[in-house]
């Protein structure tokens, strides 16, 4: 998914500059305001996936060992 990502905002890049050359202002400020905030909800969608892991993420048992146990039975 990381790959569409980069390439759509290589595309978006490309459209903001053809409406800057075009003189639409309005429109590629708006263009530049998607794209922030496209990346900002993707950035926050990662980072709730870190933290539901660490709150929420069973511990794995460790191996006990019996340390009164010398190997010489």
């Amino acid at each position: 998914m990381a790959e569409k990502t980069e390439v759509n905002n290589e595309l978006g890049a490309v459209d903001i500059v053809g409406k800057i050359k075009d003189n639409q202002r309005a429109s590629a400020i708006d263009a530049i305001h998607d794209m922030l905030f496209s990346k900002a909800s993707e950035a926050m969608a990662d980072y709730k996936k870190v933290v539901a892991n660490t709150l929420f993420d069973e511990p794995t048992e460790k191996e006990t060992t019996d340390e009164t146990d010398n190997g010489t039975d």
